[in-house]
């Protein structure tokens, strides 16, 4: 099967210079993510943050009053652990404290010099938010600045903690482990291509999984970030795993699916999606099961055993890049690249059929 690129809103993605480990040649590409709470989705999608009410699919607000086209919003929305403030980064190089209940802005911190990409980490009275300046800003929930750690190249995917320290990935190769108090370099590890999505940590096990670019999984400790084991995969990984606590789930360019074992990274299974294209969202955990979208716009549901439960396309050119979201009983999706009049989020349900659809006014 021939390989597909990303050509999205005119921002390329050179696969050869990734893949041989120079980081100089990605860009990035654009397209929504979303985060809910027991009210609404919040999605980052181009010109604006909209909240949806989960149970009607209308509009409860966007921000900003006036859009941008050229400072749209693609980084996931993170809510504050009061659940009152929703965090998202710009592309013009702003971060944003946004009122859930109103959409206003609370404060906005400007000392970034290059976009956001990826979502921020809140951790109890503390946001981690990574640039594309290659810097990763340790903030106050007022948005205060408290300190700066400075890395090698940019950084794309959301940090995770372990309440100790701060770990991700960045364009240049190297994951680090940053002390999450005082900002100071714990370890810092080289890998085999660039970590553009999130790792994920198994607390109480010293376990940190990556995703890299390469086309490697890898378990690293927290301890020293030395290798634990590592997994080949068919083709480079784009977002981070996910764990369930006892497997791994990740996918890949080429359209592979695999869960592996956490604590040996022996495979359990592998599902073939490759006729809908590649997997570049995280998959999601979802009411017991396991979903994913496809470049081709296809929507997989699948049990912890491998058993693909319901296979869902979507309309014609419509893509899936972005992760899905669990919301209750619902599943959220945001595809891209459809029609103007075409939906940017479904919420599905168990079965796969569509409960609502929210199209943005004009």
């Amino acid at each position: 099967m021939k390989k597909k690129y990303l050509v999205l809103l005119g921002l390329l993605l050179s696969l050869a210079l990734a893949l041989s480990g120079c980081a100089a040649g990605l860009t990035a590409s654009s397209w929504p993510a979303l985060a809910t709470d027991a009210k609404n989705a919040y999605l980052a999608g181009g010109p604006y943050v909209y909240a949806v009410n989960l149970q009607t699919g209308a509009q409860a607000w966007r921000f900003p009053a006036s859009a941008s086209a050229a400072n749209p919003f693609y980084a996931t929305p993170v809510l504050t652990p009061d659940g009152t403030h929703l965090i998202v980064g710009g592309f013009d190089k702003k971060l944003y404290s946004l009122d859930v209940q109103t959409g206003l802005s609370n404060w906005q911190f400007t000392d970034a010099h290059d976009r956001y990409y990826g979502g921020v980490l809140v951790v109890n009275d503390m946001i981690y938010a990574p640039n594309a300046d290659y810097n990763l800003y340790a903030l106050s929930l007022k948005g205060q600045l408290q300190w700066t750690f400075p890395a090698d190249q940019s950084i794309w995917g959301a940090p995770v903690s372990d309440g100790a320290n701060v770990y991700f990935g960045t364009l240049g190769r190297k994951v680090y482990a940053v002390d999450a108090k005082t900002g100071k370099k714990v370890w810092m590890q080289v890998l085999d291509g660039a970590i553009l999505g999130s790792p994920i940590v198994l607390k109480g096990k010293n376990d940190l999984f990556v995703g890299t670019y390469g086309g490697t999984l890898y378990a690293l400790s927290t301890t020293d970030g030395k290798t634990l084991w590592s997994k080949p995969v068919s083709s480079w990984i784009w977002a981070g795993p996910v764990l369930d606590g006892t497997n791994l789930y990740v996918g890949d360019a080429n359209g592979k699916f695999v869960a592996y074992s956490a604590s040996a990274g022996a495979k359990v299974w592998k599902a073939d999606l490759s006729l809908n294209g590649a997997i570049i969202g995280s998959p999601c955990l979802c009411g017991g099961n396991i979903v994913v979208g496809t470049e081709a716009g296809t929507v997989y549901f699948i049990d912890p055993t491998g058993k693909i439960l319901q296979t869902i396309p979507l309309s014609t050119n419509m893509k899936v890049y972005a992760t899905p979201a669990a919301a209750g009983i619902l599943t959220l999706v945001a595809p891209t690249g459809g029609a103007s009049t075409d939906p940017v989020l479904l919420a599905l349900d168990a079965a796969g059929a569509t409960k609502w659809s929210f199209i943005p006014p004009k």
